[in-house]
């Protein structure tokens, strides 16, 4: 596996740590704030495709699981974070928050695979 790859992979990993800590630390509800974590959602999904997915990078079958899982897993958050954004209730913002911070959990395991 080329550094140029992890080098890519360790990019996402910060980037995705930098919207969980934001993510983490809102526990108030926030619609206005949750758009905000969805662009930069959307800025990490399209650095993850433009330069892990479709990049002429030699990569493991392990990784290309991986990379799959990744997206799904981004895609799920994609959907957490719309839901966070129209929730109404306290308790509904909190549940869905909750779903968020562990989707980051899952993602980090992830990366500890790498």
């Amino acid at each position: 596996m080329s550094q140029n790859y992890l080098d890519l992979v360790h990019d996402l990993q910060n980037q995705l740590e930098i919207l969980q800590t934001a993510i983490a630390l809102q526990q108030e509800p926030a619609p206005a704030i949750a758009k905000d974590w969805l662009r930069s959602l959307s800025k990490i999904q399209i650095f993850f495709q433009s330069n892990l997915v479709n990049a002429n990078l030699e990569i493991t079958p392990q990784n290309l699981s991986l990379q799959v899982e990744i997206d799904k897993q981004l895609k799920m958050l994609g959907v957490d974070l719309t839901m966070l954004q129209t929730s109404r209730s306290p308790t509904t913002w909190l549940k869905r928050h909750q779903q968020a911070c562990d989707r980051f959990v899952l993602l980090d395991r992830y990366f500890q695979m790498h």
